[in-house]
């Protein structure tokens, strides 16, 4: 029997299945009993080898929510209003005035927490939203923080004097901060 397969497997097959009863009028050839297992067991080892491709490849699939990351910098109206408020800032420190001074810190800050939002840093405070900044990412972070703690000085401790050669210091930090993030470019 399996020399005849062997010799013509087409025709061993057509003979088996006119031998066979496909309508159910006796018992079906042993041969169609043989494929017929062979068939199912191909089968199943298919269905695993699906099933195993398949939790394989979940470590290549995409993630389906992709963290927020700083776009490439291109110029836009909002980095000349960045400018033009920090030209704002030197001017009030150029003068040297003490409310001068003070005011140009205040609205340095509001220009540095300014850029973190457009960064896409969230938070209820700028505090906030420093924190979600590494050491890594931006060099000048402990500069910036150095400062914000001065304009939270000036604004919440009554009585607070600052000298224009610190201010200046504050002000330079602000500055590298803002030049590091290319506000200020």
């Amino acid at each position: 029997m399996f020399t005849d397969f062997l010799d013509d497997p087409i025709g061993f097959i057509v003979n088996s299945l006119n031998k066979s009863d496909l309508f159910g009028k006796g018992a079906p050839h042993p041969t169609l009993d043989v494929f017929r297992q062979t068939f199912i067991v191909i089968d199943w080892i298919l269905v695993f080898a699906f099933i195993f491709a398949f939790i394989k490849s979940l470590k290549y699939r995409p993630k389906l929510h992709p963290k927020v990351q700083v776009k490439k910098k291109t110029f836009t109206l909002r980095n000349e209003v960045f400018k033009n408020r920090w030209a704002g800032v030197r001017a009030k420190v150029d003068a040297g005035t003490t409310d001068g001074v003070r005011l140009a810190i205040i609205d340095a800050d509001k220009l540095a927490d300014d850029v973190l939002r457009q960064m896409g840093k969230t938070g209820e405070h700028m505090a906030d939203r420093l924190a979600q900044i590494k050491e890594s990412e931006v060099r000048s972070l402990e500069r910036l923080w150095r400062a914000h703690r001065v304009r939270n000085d000036l604004v919440h401790s009554p009585g607070f004097a600052i000298s224009l050669i610190d201010a200046k210091r504050v002000i330079d930090d602000y500055e590298a901060f803002l030049k590091e993030v290319k506000a200020l470019s």
